[in-house]
């Protein structure tokens, strides 16, 4: 229901078909919303529990995807390391935008990466899974404009470095890579040569600079960003406690932030400043592969990283340091779910208690907490999916908002026999 969701879940019903209206990104599409149109499809007309099932089907991919990558990361402490971190880091501070098909894509390089970096020999079985990966990744998100290419070169690196080359295997690898680039092709097409919208995608660049409007986002990159650097500087220190403690003090500093709430400032965490943090997030990911890449091959052999990363100590260090980013970002994540259900609380008892257009200045949304999570386009699109009768009001957007809405909020979609049940 989140921005997007609301307008997904309105066409889905409407159409009672998934709503894949975008080529570069349909594969994710599809499999995120096959919960919600198995169950469209079995005569539930439940917009409560269809919303659910559509929420389901989008955090279940990436979440599945990063499970397969800590599953195959497990026997190397430093490998596991980088993918709970990718998780605390870029999965769990932009996620509140699930619709985003980036959250899938994110887990599937890195997935790739773990497992090409993990590989000893070319497997049949490892090799029918990574061109599936590759092929599901075509089209996903537009970031395989830079990380397709990574993810080609990473495959036909693992190629040309193991000692036996089965036919079968190498080909499948080589169809992988293609696959990869051909992801490239597609992102690179919708991006630069027939963008889908230009307004869009000149906003999207221009969100991208306000990352640090994330507040969950920019504690843990801080953390991160901690420990990284003192590697790169001085790697024999990972061996002792100085660097994990002012990173840690990061840490206290995320899990403490929903207390800022108790003010009446935008200084806390926003669940609408997940969605520019995601740009940056695929910079992150590709910074992450390339240090997979740099980890697991030999083209840096006195590279002083590394060598402090074999030693035992440093590892059980940053394994242990590393595993508390998720638990840190815990406070935040419920905070932001707990406001998310207090305002669909405040817009549905709004929704079904006045008929007709509602304006928007009359309703609980133009007040703190709830306006922090309005996005003014989706108002009435989430005023819809809200509705227990057709009879029940929709929320107009602002009275100074002139950009584009999905309808017009005195002519809603009819979507018939849906409506909204407690």
């Amino acid at each position: 229901m989140f921005v997007d969701g609301s307008a997904f879940l309105i066409q889905i019903v409407r159409r009672e078909w998934f709503f894949d209206f975008y080529p570069p990104r349909l594969y994710a599409m599809i499999v995120g919303q096959l919960p919600i149109m198995t169950a469209v499809t079995l005569g539930m007309t439940d917009l409560h529990w269809l919303g659910r099932l559509l929420s389901l089907g989008l955090f279940s991919l990436p979440t599945f995807v990063y499970t397969l990558a800590l599953t195959r990361a497990k026997r190397d402490p430093v490998l596991l390391a980088v993918v709970i971190t990718a998780i605390a880091l870029v999965f769990m501070t932009t996620s509140f935008f699930i619709v985003g098909e980036y959250n899938t894509l994110y887990a599937l390089t890195l997935l790739v990466a773990v497992q090409l970096a993990t590989a000893d020999r070319l497997r049949l079985g490892e090799s029918l899974f990574l061109a599936a990966i590759a092929a599901f990744a075509m089209r996903t998100y537009e970031t395989m404009i830079y990380l397709g290419p990574l993810l080609a070169a990473m495959t036909l690196w693992r190629v040309w470095r193991v000692p036996q080359r089965p036919v079968i295997p190498v080909l499948l690898h080589v169809l992988a890579a293609g696959c990869f680039l051909n992801g490239w092709w597609i992102a690179f097409d919708s991006v630069v040569i027939h963008p889908w919208s230009t307004a869009h995608l000149d906003e999207t660049w221009e969100q991208a600079k306000f990352f640090w409007q994330n507040m969950q986002f920019d504690w843990a990159l801080g953390a991160t960003l901690t420990i990284a650097i003192w590697a790169l500087v001085r790697p024999e220190d990972l061996r002792i406690a100085k660097p994990y403690r002012w990173a840690a003090l990061m840490l206290v500093g995320l899990a403490l932030s929903p207390l800022l709430a108790l003010s009446d400032t935008l200084i806390r965490p926003l669940a609408k400043s997940q969605y520019v943090a995601r740009t940056v997030s695929g910079l992150i990911i590709a910074t992450m592969m390339v240090f997979i890449w740099l980890y697991g091959s030999q083209a840096l052999p006195n590279w002083r990283v590394r060598t402090a990363l074999q030693t035992p100590e440093v590892r059980r260090r940053l394994l242990a340091f590393v595993t508390l980013m998720p638990f840190a970002m815990l406070p935040s994540d419920l905070f932001l779910t707990s406001t998310w259900v207090s305002y669909l609380n405040a817009m549905r008892v709004t929704v079904v208690s006045r008929p007709g257009l509602i304006p928007y200045e009359e309703t609980p949304m133009a007040h703190l907490p709830d306006f922090l999570l309005v996005e003014n386009w989706a108002l009435s699109t989430q005023s819809l999916a809200l509705r227990s009768r057709q009879g029940d009001g929709i929320i107009l957007p602002p009275k100074d908002f002139k950009d584009w809405v999905p309808f017009p909020p005195s002519q809603p979609p009819n979507i018939g026999r849906f409506f909204w049940r407690d």
